[in-house]
């Protein structure tokens, strides 16, 4: 039986902030800071995906490489403005699994 050679992380983020935005707006904002810390090289190799988008609560889960776990976590935390807005993005929970990531939360 072959085995997976990828394997995944999965982040469970809020943003804080006095605005709301949408998932496209965080995902592009995400994307930017991800090319600006690491180039096109480390985003590739982060493979980074949004999963899921709370609109209600401000909350993502975000997809990552396990390689690059740290990596994701630095430009989550790194995200100081969003659409003109100051935001502070908490990682609450990390999982290996969406499923146990869900029951955690």
């Amino acid at each position: 039986m072959p085995v997976r050679d990828v394997r995944r992380r999965y982040l469970y983020a809020e943003v804080e902030s006095e605005k709301r935005f949408t998932e496209p707006q965080f995902r592009s904002a995400l994307e930017d800071k991800i090319h600006f810390l690491y180039g096109v090289t480390g985003a590739t190799a982060m493979n980074m995906r949004v999963i899921e988008w709370d609109d209600e609560g401000q909350a993502t889960i975000v997809r990552v490489n396990h390689l690059k776990l740290n990596e994701m976590r630095a430009a989550l935390a790194h995200m100081s403005e969003l659409g003109g807005a100051e935001v502070r993005v908490d990682v609450r929970r990390v999982s290996g699994t969406i499923k146990t990531l869900k029951s955690k939360i």
